[in-house]
């Protein structure tokens, strides 16, 4: 599989982007969702690379995963888990942000389902 590669964002998608973080590590899912949403809107109506628009897609998922993952609904990660996993596979850096690396924790919190061991809250999006 190819790895891809992020083009520069806007300084509005930079904000958008950094506000969702913020609210992604500071465990505000759905605001982080909301956020990321306008993001990934944003790339859609100028047109970027699908792969950049689809990892957007695939952040939002990972906010929606540990949003399912903390309410217990088994059939809402391991859903969340195999729309998102194929978006960020291909991707090891974007924007400053480790993705392989964030990748493989959301994929622990899929596995973890009905254990539910881990505390979401713990985990931050890794900088790269």
């Amino acid at each position: 599989m190819a790895l891809h590669h992020a083009g520069d964002l806007t300084s509005a998608e930079e904000v958008l982007l950094a506000e969702g973080l913020e609210r992604f590590d500071t465990g505000k899912y759905w605001h982080a969702h909301e956020s990321w949403e306008d993001l990934w809107n944003a790339l859609k109506r100028r047109n970027a690379p699908l792969e950049e628009i689809l990892l957007v897609q695939g952040l939002i998922q990972t906010a929606a995963l540990l949003l399912h993952y903390e309410n217990r609904k088994e059939r809402g990660v391991t859903n969340q888990w195999l729309k998102l996993e194929p978006k960020l596979a291909g991707w090891t850096v974007a924007w400053g942000l480790d993705i392989a690396a964030h990748c493989s924790v959301i994929q622990e919190f899929a596995l973890d389902v009905g254990a539910w061991t881990k505390i979401p809250t713990l985990h931050q999006i890794p900088r790269a």
